[in-house]
């Protein structure tokens, strides 16, 4: 199966310091991918690279078996242009660590917001996906609510919704529960493994080792900008962790 998204030898660095360090990756269409590691070793570099908010230094990207993102002119990696990138970023949505919802509109209308401005559909029919993707994480029920009413964990589900309301083809989602009280990790972690069991193709940052064994496909130990171990659940904790680097930080983790 040809790979979803593919990225070969991405370097970013800020300054002297490589958050991404000669990285590459290639994930088929489904595929769960679990990204962990210390702070600071470019998680979240790398997903705002894939989806272009952090502009590379070099490498390339493909996107359905083409080159997205950038373009070389001459010697030199740039950014696409504008209007490409926005293309791209329809097909990959992205939830953050922080909600990010409009305050002054209602859960319906933050979800509706990027299919009328962005793909232009009519407000039914984007009132429509809202309620069908406020389902799928259910918050249908709020919909007339206000973000300021709700709870971290709700505001992060209605985050979900919104950026599958673009219907894309990669979620990335970058520590999605690291602003949540404990107590209200567990609602959004069901809601990205009802999706991981609805066939989405995701890419997920997290500290969470429960969650990594029981959604991944691949587990990736990030640590100074490149990937130290990888594989899947039932050998990245069986046996890359005899790799001590990475044993210390799961010890540390449980």
């Amino acid at each position: 199966m040809q790979p979803l998204i593919e990225l070969e030898n991405v370097v970013k660095s800020f300054g002297e310091h490589r958050a991404v360090d000669n990285v590459s990756l290639s994930i088929r269409k489904g595929e769960k991918v679990v990204i962990i590691g210390p702070s600071g070793s470019g998680k979240s570099t790398l997903l705002r690279t894939i989806n272009c908010l952090e502009p590379m230094d070099s490498g390339t990207m493909r996107f359905a078996g083409k080159p997205a993102g950038y373009v070389q002119r001459g010697s030199e990696l740039v950014p696409d242009k504008p209007r490409n990138i926005c293309a791209l970023r329809t097909r990959i949505g992205m939830v953050f660590q922080q909600f990010n919802l409009f305050p002054h509109m209602s859960v319906e209308q933050n979800v509706m917001e990027g299919p009328v401005t962005v793909l232009g559909e009519s407000k039914a029919n984007a009132r429509a996906t809202a309620m069908d993707m406020l389902g799928k994480v259910g918050m249908a029920e709020f919909a007339d609510r206000y973000p300021a009413s709700l709870s971290g964990g709700q505001k992060q589900r209605v985050a979900i919704a919104r950026a599958l309301a673009m219907k894309p083809d990669l979620m990335l989602f970058d520590e999605p529960t690291s602003a949540l009280d404990p107590e209200l990790v567990g609602e959004v972690f069901d809601a990205i493994k009802q999706l991981a069991v609805d066939g989405m193709t995701m890419v997920i940052v997290t500290h969470n080792m429960g969650f990594a064994r029981e959604v991944a496909d691949t587990v990736i130990f990030m640590e100074n900008g490149s990937f130290l171990a990888k594989g899947s659940p039932g050998d990245f904790f069986q046996r890359q962790c005899e790799d001590p680097r990475v044993q210390s930080f799961i010890d540390k983790i449980f």
